[in-house]
């Protein structure tokens, strides 16, 4: 309701539909909270699609003084995608404790730098239900991360290459 409040206030609503700054506000929202959604998965609740959603995100996130706010706006992190994956498919603790090491070592190496964060995320669940022997597809992990198998296959690859880890290229 503040970042909505803030753009009526500067004026940046005007002469775009209201539900696609309501929804790019929380977007917005959800970035600033840690929350893991995608520009996908809120147009998806909007008539005016991802494109617009996405440009009257870029709009509020340039033109929106966020430290007068008091917000900060962080880059979207694989890290927090992690619980929803691991929940979601009921796997165990140790599975995403695992994932989560070897998200840190992506990090450490900056191989995971320009990539989607949910893309990397289910790639890192895929390889620790791997390395903790959990039968769990690509299919599967890709479909709770909103990502294609492609994605996963890609992503688990270069991790493998990058990090050396003692797993099938396949």
């Amino acid at each position: 309701a503040i970042i909505y409040r803030k753009a009526v206030e500067t004026g940046l609503v005007r002469g775009r539909a209201i539900e696609s700054v309501v929804a790019a506000a929380l977007y917005a929202a959800c970035r600033i909270m840690n929350v893991p959604r995608s520009l996908d998965e809120i147009a998806q609740y909007t008539k005016s699609g991802r494109k617009e959603l996405a440009r009257c995100f870029r709009l509020l996130y340039k033109e929106l003084d966020w430290k007068d706010l008091g917000l900060e706006m962080p880059k979207p992190d694989p890290f927090h995608h992690v619980p929803k994956i691991i929940s979601t498919l009921g796997l165990s603790g140790s599975i995403e404790a695992t994932a989560k090491e070897i998200l840190k070592k992506i990090r450490d190496t900056g191989i995971g730098a320009g990539k989607d964060p949910a893309g990397i995320a289910a790639a890192a669940v895929y390889i620790a239900c791997l390395l903790n022997n959990e039968k769990k597809t690509q299919k599967e992990i890709a479909m709770i991360a909103g990502v294609t198998e492609v994605t996963v296959r890609n992503r688990y690859k270069e991790i493998v290459k990058a990090l050396k880890l003692n797993l099938p290229l396949t």
